[in-house]
């Protein structure tokens, strides 16, 4: 109840409206439902550390880079830019050639992989490159065995037999020995035919030439980004000459071949010098005969090949989503999708090796008409979102697994069904949930989602209305310390995580965070470094938010920061009496240079009623000016008192405001002394 005083005699009761404590802004609600200590209508303001609201800080201009800004990113203590087609580091070109789209990136060991729907690219700090210029190159199959082999067959003579059958047909029989002694022979239909039976007991020796079949072990997988790979073989006689490949049609890239000597030490060897290539039948021919292996039962030969795999290499350049996820939740994986031509598919490299897209290692998730459209890491559990799901389940949980072999995998554990996600860089995780936006406002997914079918948590009621007229396909979000940024259009929304409310809202959410507005933003990507927001836009241009500037960069110079605090409809005890105000008081924060506005609105019109400036000021020498100078070196918040005449309204509205260059405000409190008599009539 507002605290009553009164005075005596036939004067009226003075009343007084008081707020001490503040919250967010409240865009959605009625004005009749909108708490006193948020705002209807506030621009440029922010929480501080208690809470309350103070005017936000400028931006200034970081780097210029000639295109739009697609992507920052931080490696280690270098700054990373992708705009237009090229990346830049540190302010300086490394590389030319990229996708000019929104593009993700992921930190692996002491490098960035960056995916653009292009191609990725590799950057190490200093210098970039295409991925697929250090793709890994896999061995697929092992302990092949070469087309043809020289072996020998032993039979034993009976004294009538004249004919001895193969059980495989020789392709060249060499040599026939009986007894160790060349003999006379004739060969037919897989038959060796003597002239005269061999005696009884009699040896045969026959050195011949068989097709052996290829046979190997599959060891791994083709990789997608790479158009060469490697089969090994054994040589077990040292008569090996001519080895067939598991692809034909080869490619002109050159072949490679190695073989181990004798000391195990593998030796190159050279096409046109060493051995011939048949491309079209995928075979290799060695001119000497590869020498036996020198350890038993060993592959002695490996022979590296190149051949163009329609399709493959674009299954991953065209991605421009990724994520870290491993087993337990680690990112020892990159996931990526986005691809347009496969937009139900997601993929991810081997272990441990972002060089290497095994082309085994994929998933159809979104089988049915859904897109992948982003990914969160929920504990041990990787989410994926799919856009416009027919079935309604937008949200595809899958966990990690090893079958009986060892190998990899990742089984869907369950679907949730909910608000489908509609931008693809909304998905940032914040306060041990997951946040991303929707067409109905920005949606969090708890561990108690994940155990759930489905989710239902609102997060940003208090600013829907306005959020979801923005075009949220194009908007971009980030974390930046506690506050969850959302980019759309020339204004940003932030939800400040760190200050939930539990009043009623969206009823089936179990708390709101409290919200606030800026303008004048054109950002069309985010990014936090070391606590500092910076954003890029479509000029090419990033900027960052300065700890303690109270301007805007322009390309005319320093621009005003327009910040306002409108309080809801001041209508005192009783809505329909007449109110009269005589008092009026603002505690502020004091700023070494510092400006508070006080404006009331009545029947539809603002009016200014006072302006103060350097009374509120203290002195700091960083922040001296002459047309505001004072000597002050009280800190502490101010209280602002104004004798008004404010007569017979029924309703009235206050704004708090801070519009000149360089000046800063805060709010910390604000009161009226009124009084009410008789009834309103107009």
């Amino acid at each position: 109840m507002p605290e009553l005083f009164k005075f005596g005699g036939r004067n009226p009761v003075k009343k007084v409206f008081e707020i001490t404590s503040f919250a967010g802004i409240d865009l959605s609600s009625a004005q009749s439902d909108i708490s006193k200590n948020r705002s209807p209508d506030a621009l440029n303001m922010m929480p501080d550390s208690k809470g309350n609201p103070i005017k936000r800080t400028g931006f200034a201009l970081f780097g210029e880079y000639g295109e739009r800004i697609n992507g920052i990113f931080c490696i280690g203590e270098h700054f990373v830019v992708h705009a237009g087609n090229c990346l830049f580091v540190d302010g300086e070109k490394v590389f030319e050639g990229m996708g000019d789209e929104n593009s993700s990136a992921q930190v692996f060991g002491e490098k960035l992989y960056i995916f653009d729907g292009h191609e990725p690219i590799v950057c190490d700090g200093t210098e970039a490159w295409p991925l697929y210029s250090a793709a890994y190159i896999p061995t697929v199959l092992i302990s092949k065995n070469a087309d043809f082999a020289e072996k020998e067959i032993d039979f034993l003579g009976d004294g009538e037999a004249k004919e001895f059958a193969f059980e495989q047909e020789p392709k060249e029989i060499i040599s026939v020995a009986v007894n160790a002694a060349a003999a006379e022979y004739f060969a037919e239909n897989g038959k060796i035919i003597f002239s005269a039976a061999p005696e009884e007991n009699a040896k045969i020796v026959v050195k011949a030439v068989f097709e052996q079949e290829p046979g190997g072990s599959i060891k791994e997988e083709f990789n997608l980004i790479s158009s060469r790979w490697k089969e090994s073989f054994i040589c077990d006689t040292g008569t090996e000459t001519q080895f067939s490949l598991s692809k034909t049609g080869l490619s002109s890239g050159r072949v490679k071949a190695w073989v181990m000597d004798e000391n195990g030490t593998w030796q190159e060897k050279t096409e046109k010098t060493d051995f011939t290539v048949d491309r079209e039948a995928g075979k290799i021919l060695f001119i000497e005969p590869v020498a036996k292996t020198p350890v038993a039962g060993t592959d002695n030969l490996i022979i590296e090949a190149e051949k163009y795999f329609e399709g493959y290499a674009e299954k991953i350049n065209l991605c421009r989503q990724s994520i870290a996820f491993d087993a337990a939740g680690t990112s020892g994986r990159i996931f990526v999708c986005g691809n347009p031509n496969e937009p139900e598919k997601d993929f991810w490299c081997a272990a441990g090796n972002p060089e290497y897209w095994p082309d085994t290692y994929y998933s159809e998730i979104g089988k049915g008409g859904g897109r992948i459209i982003g990914y969160s890491v929920m504990g041990n559990l990787l989410a994926s979102y799919i856009s416009e799901p027919r079935d309604g389940r937008s949200i595809v949980v899958r966990s990690f697994a090893l079958d009986e072999n060892g190998n990899a995998s990742f089984p869907i554990e369950k679907h949730l069904m909910g608000e489908e996600a509609i931008s693809e860089k909304s998905f940032v995780f914040m306060d041990k949930e997951q946040l991303f936006l929707t067409g109905r406002g920005v949606y969090a997914i708890t561990t108690e989602d994940i155990s759930g079918e489905k989710y239902t948590q609102n997060r940003s009621y208090y600013i829907n209305k306005a959020l979801c007229e923005e075009e949220l396909e194009k908007a971009f979000c980030a974390k930046w310390k506690n506050f969850y940024v959302i980019a759309a259009g020339e204004k940003i929304y932030l939800l400040d995580t760190g200050s939930k409310s539990y009043e009623k809202g969206e009823p089936l959410s179990a708390f709101q965070y409290e919200c606030y507005l800026w303008n004048g933003i054109n950002a069309r990507v985010l990014c936090e470094k070391e606590g500092i927001l910076f954003f890029g836009d479509e000029n090419g241009r990033i900027f960052y938010f300065t700890e303690n500037g109270y301007s805007d960069w322009s390309e005319n110079g320093q621009k005003a920061i327009e910040a306002y605090w409108t309080f809801p409809d001041f209508m005192g005890e009783h809505f329909f009496l007449n109110k009269t105000i005589k008092m009026l008081a603002v505690q502020a924060a004091a700023f070494p240079q510092n400006e508070v506005c006080l404006e009331v609105r009545k029947n539809g019109f603002w009016e200014e009623l006072k302006k103060w400036t350097g009374k509120i000021s203290f002195f700091a020498w960083d922040s001296i000016n002459w047309g505001n100078f004072t000597w002050s070196g009280d800190f502490t918040p101010r209280t602002l008192t104004l004798k008004a005449k404010i007569k017979k309204f029924d309703k009235c509205r206050f704004r708090v405001s801070c519009s000149e260059k360089d000046k800063a405000f805060g709010l910390y409190g604000f009161a009226a002394e009124y009084s009410e008599n008789g009834r309103y009539k107009k």
